[in-house]
């Protein structure tokens, strides 16, 4: 079986991979395409890996009219790859939503080729545009998800929550199908509650609720020596930084780690992993929580959907609110070794149970992805 696998974003890489390993091991003859612009370092960048960097024109900001149209110059030379190529099956991750109007069009023109939409965040739902969403712009730009997602015979979701915000959790082609990785748990160390550690990882951008997280180290302050450990980078860096520090909190800035050895080590100084997003981002499950499950570090956590299940199921960390923010930082710092440690373990048995390579191949089994 000829196999296009597409994603026109390098921050998506570790599922494009998991992907190309899966289609492989099936014996699959697989072509990978994206972009030749890395959307994380805003520079053009090749791959070894990848079959066919498309060219399209940079940009510099997140939300833009220059990134939505690298977007559509991106999703029409697809189009036209498809067309030279004539795969048997197309797997295609989503966003852009401009991808999804030009492979049902092939798709229409090409019945037989099985499509396939791995939709693995909502533009423009989880972007911080709500106050405009009404503009034509903006409602286009959703449409062309809306109009033509339904061309594909099977549509993959990362979170179940995405299809209760598509209206599409009764419709038997839709699965869910969760990030993964593919490190394994591995033993941690003992860490001493004399002082609270709490740890953010990831990109620091206009979605993150800087406010909130302030909010939980000034509360964690009236009880414990407070310390925030900061794995990542992003344009909102410099305000959380000072919002931190104005708290009167330790702050420690461990840049950007990639290598997960260095990781671990700095989630081995901490006792909970910080999953704090606006209210208004449409979020289910985020990439950050699946590294923190795996060290075994419980979430304070503010996502909806899929995480807030999650940690109600199997107290894995706290659910957070500006409401109960107070009463729930009074509680951590209240809790006994024993409990955390509880927690700890929970963490990584969950990210066994939904997060591995293992039960993300399971999942693509059962949707029959490679069946004729």
């Amino acid at each position: 079986m000829k196999v296009m696998l597409i994603c026109a974003f390098d921050t998506y890489f570790d599922r494009v991979r998991m992907l190309l390993k899966y289609y492989e091991m099936k014996k699959c003859d697989v072509m990978v395409v994206t972009s030749d612009f890395s959307h994380r370092h805003k520079e053009r960048r090749k791959y070894e890996w990848v079959d066919i960097h498309v060219n399209v024109r940079p940009y510099t900001k997140n939300l833009s009219v220059d990134r939505l149209r690298s977007h559509q110059e991106f999703s029409k030379k697809v189009q036209t790859i498809a067309e030279l190529n004539r795969p048997d099956l197309i797997h295609a991750l989503v966003p852009p939503n401009s991808l999804v109007k030009q492979l049902a069009l092939y798709k229409k023109k090409h019945h037989s080729t099985k499509l396939i939409f791995d939709v693995i965040d909502l533009w423009p739902e989880t972007m911080p545009v709500s106050h405009i969403e009404w503009l034509p712009p903006i409602r286009m730009w959703r449409k062309q998800r809306e109009q033509y997602i339904d061309r594909a015979d099977l549509i993959f979701t990362e979170c179940e929550y995405y299809q209760e915000v598509l209206d599409k959790k009764s419709d038997p082609k839709v699965k869910t199908l969760y990030w993964a990785r593919k490190e394994k748990p591995v033993p941690y160390t003992q860490t001493s509650r004399d002082a609270i550690h709490y740890c953010y990882l990831g990109s620091i951008n206009n979605i993150i609720d800087t406010d909130c997280i302030a909010n939980v180290l000034k509360e964690t302050m009236k009880y414990r020596k407070t310390v925030l450990h900061i794995i990542g980078n992003g344009e909102m860096k410099d305000r959380l930084l000072q919002k931190a520090k104005d708290t009167g909190a330790e702050v420690i800035d461990h840049k950007e780690l990639y290598d997960p050895s260095a990781k671990q080590m700095v989630f081995d100084q901490c006792h909970y992993g910080l999953n704090i997003m606006k209210p208004s981002v449409v979020v289910g499950l985020t990439m950050k929580s699946l590294d923190y499950l795996c060290a075994g570090l419980p979430l304070i956590n503010t996502i909806g959907g899929d995480t807030q299940a999650l940690c109600r199921q199997y107290d894995i960390g706290w659910n957070l609110t500006d409401e109960n923010c107070a009463e729930t930082v009074k509680a951590i710092c209240r809790e006994s070794l024993d409990e955390w440690q509880k927690k700890r373990n929970q963490a990584q048995e969950v990210y066994q149970m939904y997060f591995t390579e293992a039960s993300f191949f399971a999942t693509l089994d059962k949707a029959g992805v490679c069946d004729a």
